[in-house]
């Protein structure tokens, strides 16, 4: 045992040790499909449209094969097995809260070693509806599955833990209720008491209820799987009954469930692509949440930006495992929005359809890590999603389209949402050298990059000036501001967890910038596309001599086309706007330019490929250029001008720049 133990805390390490290694090229320790996706945020503009090349049942089964590989990895290497500390993040907090949920918890054990009245209902009519005896006998089943019976499927699972689910719902809601009822009765009783005092003792937690629907596939999927059991956050108003219509952008929580207790390495495999699912169809997710069901055992799973936590097995056939199941289920319905993984600056406008998010500008070099909000908040009306964060791991790099909201200004801003690796970390640990880890120690030294810094810097140093070409502005900046003035960060979140695995710390930043301009794939011929290659190189140029930031990825998807800008025409028949400055890096520091791998497969110079020691220099970044102008003379420039992949066998050579290992890139090269 002590033995296993070890093995699994070295193999820990040694992946902690890897991400770490990582740190000052993210793109390092990417998994190879958040380099697809990075790749290929607009597909169509670097391939042929997928119906020309291969048809859709072969992606799906070819984007499951890839998913399925990615998966059992992050299964074998990126889990946090028996972390219990997970529980911390939905514990009450509130003596009031914690009385209650206790008295919840005590309540619906207590029902269930009581024997149904009837036999329950369950007909093909009522089954979705919730019956409070067909409950209590479904628990009783569940419970009594272990040892597994041969004859029982795991498609049998599903509603048991289902029934179990709705009746902690049930308990959850008439307790609720009763507390306030209590509550109001005692306001109209005392006229003296203030409003506010009545209001601040009202509770409107949720209920957690189960989709009707299991083993489907939801909508928003990109890969065809199905979906054991999906859980949703719904108001105490909601009749407790299983909910219809499952799709990935409403979900809570998904369970994976599977006959055997050994098979909990399949369940997580299963619930790591669900996951990344929710986070590409959630726009409003800053972590998640899951469960795996093994025979009787449970665990609660937290995924968070660079790894998972799972808790220790719930076994629900034992009256301790079943109560800790119980209260992660009650505690899950008390907590805020905030703490179960959702972001409060964003929101449904359910008049107008549409999100708002709320930005906050910092105005200094040193973004606020915790204030409280002010009248530099300014809300924002997404128009469109350009990008979003389909990855499992990494920054959960967000874009959208945006207009100021109740401005007479119809001039649209980008808005880049990202979780990021800083490059001061934060004031309190960098302060201290001496409480640092060696990597954040050294991503100090490294001066890493930080884009809303950068683009602060290009718009000071580039104001006034008469040009000739277009750069990005920064109309506000710096860290996403909680409920409280707290910064949004890792650390924030995981202050409850104490283990020593050291955690990389991220940031949750927004940027809004300007101009827009369109992808590098809508000009209309040839003079078009130089007139913006030009003009992207020129502002390049500029940056390097005037603000001493060397780009470090110059690629298709990063030089935009501009045809209007500030409500008129361009003077040109377009402009070219070079974007992204997540990798730009000062010449001027001493460890600037050191040799990590950045950029985007296709276009990174030879030199960058091979991973050589010495620094990266503007030639790279030209050696860059040079890739992309062949990458789209030979895929087309545009839509209209696309080459067929299977007719031409120079187009699938040139495929081999964007697949396979680095080394064999830059020889292809």
């Amino acid at each position: 045992m002590k033995l296993a133990r070890k093995s699994r805390s070295s193999k820990r390490k040694s992946n902690a040790n890897q991400l770490e290694r990582g740190v000052r090229s993210e793109y390092e320790c990417m998994t190879s499909e958040q380099k697809r996706k990075r790749q290929r945020v607009n597909s169509e503009l670097q391939t042929p449209n997928s119906s020309v090349t291969e048809n859709a049942s072969t992606n799906t089964n070819k984007v499951q094969d890839e998913r399925k590989k990615e998966a059992e990895h992050i299964a074998d290497n990126c889990i946090r097995e028996n972390t219990d500390s997970v529980f911390s993040l939905i514990k009450p907090s509130e003596p009031l809260v914690q009385k209650l949920t206790d008295s919840i918890v005590y309540a619906t054990l207590k029902r269930i070693k009581q024997s149904p009245r009837s036999n329950g209902g369950g007909t093909a009519e009522n089954e979705g509806s919730f019956d409070l005896d067909r409950a209590i006998m479904s628990t009783h089943r569940l419970r009594n599955l272990k040892p597994m019976p041969e004859n029982v499927k795991e498609a049998n699972m599903y509603p048991l833990i289902k029934d179990l689910i709705m009746l902690v719902a049930h308990h959850v809601r008439e307790k609720a209720n009763s507390h306030n009822e209590a509550v109001a009765r005692r306001a109209n009783g005392a006229r003296t008491r203030a409003m506010s005092e009545t209001t601040s003792a009202m509770l409107n937690p949720h209920v957690i209820l189960p989709y009707e629907k299991a083993d489907y596939k939801p909508d928003g999927g990109d890969d065809g799987r199905k979906v054991d059991v999906a859980l949703g956050l719904f108001s105490l108003l909601n009749e407790i009954k299983q909910q219809k219509y499952p799709k990935y952008k409403d979900m809570f929580a998904i369970i994976e469930a599977k006959r055997d207790e050994s098979d909990s390495r399949s369940a997580y495999a299963q619930l790591i692509d669900y996951t990344r699912n929710i986070y590409a169809n959630q726009d409003r997710r800053r972590y998640a949440w899951g469960m795996t069901l093994c025979g009787t055992q449970v665990r609660c799973c937290l995924f968070y930006h660079d790894d998972i936590r799972a808790s220790s097995a719930m076994d629900i056939s034992t009256p301790s495992g079943l109560k800790k199941f119980v209260t992660l289920l009650v505690h899950w319905s008390f907590c805020g929005s905030e703490r179960l993984g959702y972001d409060p600056t964003m929101a449904w406008n359910k008049k107008t359809g549409k999100l708002e998010i709320t930005c906050t500008s910092h105005g200094d070099k040193n973004s606020s890590r915790s204030r409280s909000r002010s009248s530099s908040d300014v809300v924002y009306e997404v128009t469109k999603p350009i990008m979003s964060a389909s990855a499992l791991f990494g920054r959960h790099t967000r874009c959208y389209l945006a207009r100021r909201k109740g401005s007479r200004r119809k001039e649209e801003v980008v808005i880049k949402d990202s979780w990021s690796l800083p490059r001061d970390l934060s004031a309190n640990r960098a302060s201290n050298l001496d409480s640092l880890d060696e990597v954040e120690r050294s991503y100090i030294a490294a001066d890493a990059p930080d884009e809303a810094r950068n683009l602060r810097l290009i718009s000071e140093k580039l104001a006034g000036m008469e040009l000739d070409f277009l750069y990005p502005k920064a109309e506000s900046s710096g860290d996403v501001i909680l409920s409280g003035g707290i910064a949004d960060n890792t650390n924030a979140i995981f202050s409850f967890d104490k283990d020593e695995d050291r955690k990389l710390f991220r940031v949750h930043r927004r940027i809004v910038m300007s101009p827009v301009g369109h992808y590098l794939s809508t000009v209309h011929n040839e003079e078009e596309f130089v007139l913006a290659v030009a003009d992207a190189m020129e502002c390049h140029n500029t940056i390097l001599t005037k603000c001493r930031l060397l780009h470090r990825d110059i690629s298709v998807n990063n030089i935009l086309v501009v045809r209007e800008f500030e409500g008129r025409l361009v003077r040109r028949p377009v402009k070219g706007l070079l974007i992204d400055y997540d990798h730009a890096i000062s010449i001027d520091k001493e460890s600037s330019g050191c040799a990590t791998r950045s950029g985007t497969l296709p276009f990174m110079s030879i030199h960058n490929l091979m991973g050589h020691d010495s620094k990266r220099t503007a030639l790279d970044d030209w050696e860059s250029l040079l890739y992309l102008v062949c990458w789209q003379a030979t895929f087309g420039i545009n839509n209209a001008d696309r080459k067929d992949v299977k007719a031409d066998k120079v187009v699938a050579e040139a495929l081999k720049w964007r697949d396979g290992d680095m080394v064999d890139i830059a020889n292809e090269k």
